[in-house]
């Protein structure tokens, strides 16, 4: 019996065979030869053929945003190539301990400047820092600076500063009417010339979340109008001021290390006083809060993500203080406010402004960036309202190094037309390191 059962077992195995081999399309084929055996290309022919697929029209019109935005970024990615080619040094992140840096700004208070800054990390063989910088503009605009930094005088993290600047400006803007001012109507023109001197102490602990920071800073500031509209307005601050600061911050900052933050939040609250060594009038206190928070986008790497800022800033007079100077107004506009406006565009006792960022690499040390900025200046808290924001958009590119911003260059618009902003400045400065 078990041999008959082997038998019959093998006969239907041989069916099946039979029955598979009859029903393949092979079989079908006509054959020149019953003795003919397949070649090795027709071998490998049939087993590399590769798989294709159709993709539907829904398909390609969902995805028209993603090609759109592949399109945009390649030649920006083919000019970061052609960088790193010829400048091989631009992207190594890094800079040496002493050197010479051109400066280039552009959309900031002053127009265009463009100059050198010279530094030194390692000053005499020692850990202390300075530097020397200076731009110009034209015969009578310019800026120049010079700062010396002592580290760890209690400890890591922390260093002394001495800062001293001078700026001359013919052409300074101030605009009429705060929020509601109109750009030609309520343009009109000052000149400021102005030297500060700085000395302040900075703390940031290596292993805390705490940062904190005093300054004192006197300031010598002359203006004089120059249109007729300014001096009938008559703002409280022409002629010749100086004043002395005292400034204290405090941070928390619960992020990630630099160049590329992708996530936490940082937080810090400014206090100023003010106060004029050669008269009573200005006496007057300004109140800073700001948050700022990191977010990875979704389910794409952490190199893509998203930077959330709110500024809240305001002065009042205080200690029998009757007025804040006009140039001393919070302001918005220009490089890290409201990116698609002039410099200083709104100006008022307050201001609250709002940005976002989209950050997402397009090489080891740039970043591209879409941006979106909204905010309004007011005369009270109680005048902020939705439909007084004023808006700007626009995107650009960062140049990073170890520490964070190296350069960016960012194109802005809003209703008053494009701007271009070319800056070592972060667009949020962060909490100090």
């Amino acid at each position: 019996m078990q041999r008959l059962k082997r038998i019959v077992q093998s006969v239907l195995g041989g069916l099946v065979v039979l029955m598979f081999v009859s029903a393949s399309p092979l079989a079908a084929q006509p054959s020149t030869s019953t003795s003919e055996a397949p070649t090795k290309s027709d071998s490998t022919t049939s087993s590399t053929e590769p798989y294709t697929s159709s993709r539907s029209v829904a398909y390609h019109v969902l995805a028209a945003p993603a090609y759109l935005l592949h399109a945009a970024s390649r030649p920006l990615g083919w000019g970061v190539k052609y960088l790193e080619r010829g400048f091989p040094d631009l992207f190594a992140g890094r800079r040496p301990p002493r050197g010479v840096l051109p400066i280039v700004e552009l959309g900031g208070p002053t127009g265009f400047l463009a100059g050198l800054a010279l530094y030194d990390n390692h000053l005499f063989g020692s850990d202390h820092s300075a530097r020397i910088e200076g731009l110009y503009g034209g015969p009578d605009t310019f800026e120049g600076g010079i700062s010396y930094s002592i580290p760890t005088p209690i400890g890591r993290g922390s260093s002394f500063d001495i800062k001293a600047n001078l700026k001359s400006d013919p052409e300074s803007e101030f605009y009429l009417d705060g929020n509601n001012s109109d750009r030609d109507a309520d343009e009109t023109l000052f000149s400021q010339d102005q030297v500060d001197i700085t000395a302040g102490f900075r703390t940031a602990p290596p292993d805390r979340a705490f940062r904190g920071q005093f300054d004192l800073m006197y300031e010598h500031v002359e203006t004089d109008e120059e249109e007729p509209q300014l001096s009938n307005a008559a703002p409280p601050g022409l002629g010749t001021v100086d004043l002395l600061t005292s400034r204290v911050i405090f941070g928390l900052d619960y992020t990630g290390e630099p160049p590329r933050v992708s996530r936490g939040t940082e937080a810090l609250l400014q206090l100023d006083y003010s106060h004029d060594l050669t008269g009573d009038r200005f006496r007057y206190g300004r109140y800073v809060a700001e948050v700022r928070q990191y977010l990875p986008v979704g389910f794409f790497p952490d190199s893509r993500r998203l930077a959330l800022r709110g500024r809240l800033e305001q002065v009042e007079p205080l200690f029998g203080g009757s007025a804040v100077p006009f140039f001393q107004l919070p302001d918005l506009g220009g490089q890290s406010t409201l990116r698609g406006y002039r410099s200083r565009r709104f100006q008022n006792d307050g201001s609250l402004v709002f940005n976002a960022e989209y950050r997402y690499p397009l090489w080891s040390n740039v970043d591209a960036l879409a941006f979106v900025d909204a905010g309004q200046v007011f005369d009270s808290f109680a005048d902020v309202a939705a439909d007084r924001f004023q808006w700007s958009y626009g995107g650009g590119l960062h140049l990073l190094n170890r520490k964070g911003l190296s350069f960016r260059f960012e194109v802005a618009g809003s209703r008053e037309g494009i701007r271009t902003i070319l800056t070592v400045d972060p667009s949020f400065r962060r909490v100090a390191r």
